[in-house]
């Protein structure tokens, strides 16, 4: 047992380290890309069509949605897409409109055999046509820097790749304990995105060229899927194509005293959609909820069993190697944040991650449904939708 305790130390000590350097590499990653996409010509950037579903109240939609709609992209055109024609985010479409007459608003109707957001995003297409070369895909609350849509369709526009992804990055304005952990959580799942066996489309934000749309087949796909980007990951894996990530391309959220169900109910989402559609993965992280919570454990009894005096001295020592070894980690990739947090509360907020990280995995062994936005999806092998019903009060 002292063995396989200090190899999952010493591997998930190697592997946070490893990540903080990845994270610190991608300013100049960007700067580069951004150079690169500075020397393409304007007339031959490709007309873009920007689907975006929006649905609820959220405070955050309407500041991110004028930051999608006042991209520096040459030929683009913003279609929002409700599921009803009265729904509150419609409202919120209307007002846009008067500001921007070019916006386009779907009404896509109740989704029946797929996820609603699959339903939204097709609708989308279809009011699209074949008047633009590239469809992007974003989500409504996150905030876009006006050359993010520049760096999401670069591969296209020098001919390099099909698809393309970009990812967020959350901005924490509390030290709550919450609002940090999610916060971690975001930047992990990032960082890991940089590392090409781990690189796979993010829904919210990934594009696509028209040919590779019909090539691949993914109308077909979502229309029986409940998810889109982790089918379409899947569906390109098995196809080998690849998937180009545009660093550069990045969303920002503002994290505000977050709380526990909505974290809980995006963590679901993330191991849940792994297991639908990519359980190859959602093995793997099964490895890594492992490596990540063991270590903290052992640490722990071996600290508890000093104290009651029936422990030994190397389990002492070796946690004590652990913690500090695992202190330096988080102090570095709390340097990656933009305002810096008391190191304490960051260790806490990773003690927390990695404890909700372990539920919300040991749930998802047994669990085939999901809710998302209020309805709930039984779900079948490959993320296909079995059956759908809204649950009044979820979220």
């Amino acid at each position: 047992m002292f063995w396989i305790w200090f190899l999952l130390a010493t591997s998930q000590c190697a592997l946070l380290y490893i990540l903080a350097r990845r994270g610190e590499s991608m300013p100049r990653r960007i700067e580069e890309e951004a150079e690169a996409n500075r020397a393409i010509p304007e007339d031959k950037w490709p007309s873009v069509g920007m689907i975006v579903p929006v649905a609820g109240r959220d405070p955050r939609m309407e500041g991110a949605l004028r930051s999608l709609l006042t991209q520096d992209y040459p030929r683009f055109v913003l279609v929002l897409v409700t599921a009803e024609e009265n729904e509150p985010a419609a409202e919120l479409v209307g007002r846009l409109k008067q500001d921007f007459p070019a916006l386009r608003h779907v009404v896509a109707g109740s989704a029946t055999g797929c996820g609603q957001k699959n339903h939204n995003s097709l609708q989308g297409i279809a009011a699209l046509g074949d008047e633009v070369d590239v469809y992007v895909f974003c989500d409504s609350t996150h905030m876009a820097e006006p050359d993010f849509l520049r760096h999401l369709a670069a591969p296209m526009a020098r001919g390099e790749a099909s698809f393309s992804t970009g990812y967020h990055v959350v901005e924490p304005r509390d030290d709550q304990p919450v609002t940090l952990a999610y916060t971690l959580c975001v930047m992990l799942m990032r960082y890991l995105q940089a590392m090409s066996a781990f690189t796979q489309l993010w829904g919210g934000a990934m594009a696509m060229t028209r040919e590779a749309y019909v090539k691949y087949g993914v109308a077909q796909l979502w229309l029986e899927n409940v998810v889109d980007d982790c089918s379409l990951t899947a569906l390109l894996q098995v196809r080998g194509a690849k998937v180009r990530l545009c660093p550069g391309a990045l969303l920002h959220t503002d994290a505000v005293n977050h709380s526990t169900p909505v974290w809980r109910a995006w963590m679901d989402r993330q191991v849940l959609f792994l297991k639908f559609c990519m359980p190859g993965q959602w093995k793997l992280l099964g490895l890594m909820c492992v490596m990540m919570a063991l270590p903290m454990v052992c640490a722990a009894l071996a600290f508890l069993g000093w104290i009651v005096n029936v422990g030994s001295g190397a389990g002492v020592l070796l946690g004590l190697f652990w913690l500090a070894a695992m202190v330096s980690a988080l102090h570095l990739w709390r340097g990656l944040l933009a305002k810096p947090v008391p190191l304490w509360r960051w260790c806490m907020a990773f003690a927390d991650a990695v404890r909700m990280f372990t539920s919300v995995y040991w749930q998802s062994i047994k669990s085939w449904d999901i809710v998302w936005h209020g309805i709930r999806y039984e779900v079948g092998k490959g993320g296909v939708v079995l059956r759908s019903e809204h649950s009044q009060g979820i979220k």
